[in-house]
């Protein structure tokens, strides 16, 4: 069952002042005496503009109609944008319509409309304002009271899918369809023991589920969560079986996912190394994990805790953030598996020796991003910068941002947490959201649709009474860029940001709708 929330809003209304510039134009002629032999030349009426409907726009919206209303309009009178004429539609002599496209309205901006009759006589109306605004400086979210252990935008069918546990009771072991948007719950399926990271394929065929309960990744067809293959992940010699550790899709093929296999209870986890299946069928050549023998393109005592392809799925790249040596590997693929693994000590690693060193990899600026603020040239081997932030984080070449979500110093040791945006190529912030009575700790965020982002959280130690985790989701200028805060590429000044405005939660009813209180309570 689904259940719609309304969002109070956090505007800030952008209000753009415009001078009415007046301008007077044509010539009215007097017809003076002349011979009866000739016939006085007619003259068209200078118009008159007296309004226009719609009298404003918002900034990105689709092309509009506007209606200009006066008086002396004649069958050949033309509509101006500014300076260009506009495709104008006759309806009386008081009344015009012209289409004005999409392209005009790109940008804030006073524009002058006038209307012109032709010669002879004619001329130009006085000018009227149609002003183009800055869209709504609003940003909502909700808080869905679920455990889940992790989630993934599916971007075709525009729905965040969650991994639900066990513990979340009728409801556990599933995959649960999130339309965040709504916000509303679709359906779920059963998915096998345990379900946790979650993958969804190239072009949105397949969602790839790990299983921690079975030692097996499990491929689910979409949209309808069907039951697809099953991916056997084995086990060591002295361990007992893999897990799962990381999981990401390939980006050529849909039925191309590569596995890091690791043995959780044990230190260092990642013994399994790195796997590449398409579809039901393992590539041969693998990367060896710590204490494996045998593998050729591996390296001795290598750890691979987090992956990521690159655009094109020839080359893989690996972190580890087990050990204190913070290796980053470059490794390239073929149709056979991984070629020889290429190490540069270090760049995962920061300052503070903080563990936190998942990657990510962004298309666009063909970078690669560590959580702990890290920013990696993968070609030449290099650290090339570093964002004064850390925790966990998504970038967003396209979007121009990377957004990261820890606890600020002004927040450590709440239950406030930070999400703060960053221009991705000067490293320079942008803006921040505080979202207060966060449950747990946030493990794991995503960018879905043009301006959302979403993020789960765990609670250690959860009871009855304290819930074990739950997913926020977050949407509005803040994320897409177009709030005026975020446009600007100036740090925000001291102990100033956009704060979390109270709206509504939903939380999981197996049989009911999920509404219940704000965040603030």
């Amino acid at each position: 069952m689904s259940a719609r929330c309304a969002f109070p809003s956090f505007v800030l209304t952008l209000f753009v002042s415009a001078s009415l510039a007046g301008c007077g134009g044509g010539n009215s002629a007097s017809i003076a005496s002349a011979p009866p032999t000739v016939n006085p030349a007619a003259s068209n009426p200078v118009p008159v503009l007296t309004s226009i409907n719609p009298a404003s726009g918002t900034v990105g919206s689709s092309g509009i109609t506007l209606t200009a209303t006066g008086q002396n309009f004649l069958s050949a009178s033309v509509i101006y944008w500014n300076s260009a004429p506009v495709a104008t539609s006759y309806a009386s002599a008081t009344k015009l319509t012209a289409q004005i496209p999409a392209g005009d309205l790109q940008n804030v901006a006073n524009n002058m409309i006038t209307v012109v009759n032709p010669s002879p006589g004619g001329g130009t109306s006085n000018a009227l304002t149609f002003v183009v605004n800055a869209p709504p400086t609003t940003t909502t979210g909700f808080r869905l009271n679920l455990p889940a252990n992790d989630l993934a935008w599916d971007p075709v069918n525009q729905v965040i899918y969650l991994s639900l546990p066990s513990a979340d009771g009728p409801n556990g072991n599933t995959v649960q369809v999130l339309h965040p948007a709504a916000p509303s719950l679709g359906a779920s399926a059963y998915a096998g023991s345990e379900p946790n990271l979650l993958a969804v394929s190239k072009s949105s065929k397949y969602l790839y589920v790990s299983l921690n309960g079975a030692s097996e990744v499990h491929r689910m067809t979409l949209p309808n969560l069907g039951t697809d293959i099953t991916i056997p992940l084995g086990s060591g010699s002295l361990s007992g079986p893999f897990f799962a550790m990381d999981l990401q899709a390939g980006p050529a093929y849909d039925g191309t996912v590569a596995i890091v296999r690791g043995t959780p209870a044990t230190t260092p986890e990642e013994e399994g190394g790195v796997v590449i299946y398409d579809d039901a069928t393992m590539r041969p050549d693998v990367l060896c994990g710590f204490m494996q023998m045998g593998c050729t393109t591996g390296l001795d005592g290598a750890l691979y805790d987090s992956i990521q392809w690159n655009s094109d799925g020839s080359e893989m790249f690996a972190a580890n953030n087990e050990s204190s040596s913070f290796d980053f590997y470059t490794i390239p693929v073929t149709s056979a598996g991984f070629g020889m693994a290429t190490d540069y000590p270090g760049l995962v690693g920061d300052s503070r020796g903080a563990f936190t060193g998942d990657i990510h990899y962004d298309p666009t600026t063909q970078y690669v991003y560590v959580d702990n603020g890290n920013v990696i040239d993968p070609v030449a081997g290099m650290l090339v910068g570093t964002f004064n932030s850390s925790g966990i984080m998504v970038p967003d070449g396209a979007l121009g941002t990377a957004f990261f979500l820890g606890q600020t110093v002004a927040t450590r040791g709440t239950a406030t947490y930070t999400l703060e945006s960053f221009d991705i190529r000067k490293l320079t912030p942008i803006s921040t959201l505080a979202i207060p009575n966060v449950i747990g700790m946030p493990t794991h965020l995503i960018r879905w649709g043009a301006d959302g982002l979403a993020f789960t959280t765990t609670s250690v130690g959860a009871s009855s009474s304290t819930p074990a985790g739950a997913v926020y989701v977050v949407s509005g200028p803040f994320v897409s860029g177009t709030g005026a805060a975020a446009r600007s590429a100036k740090p925000p000044a001291h102990n100033v940001q956009r704060t979390w405005k109270p709206v509504r939660m939903m939380q999981h009813v197996p049989s009911e709708s999920e509404l219940s209180h704000s965040f603030n309570q």
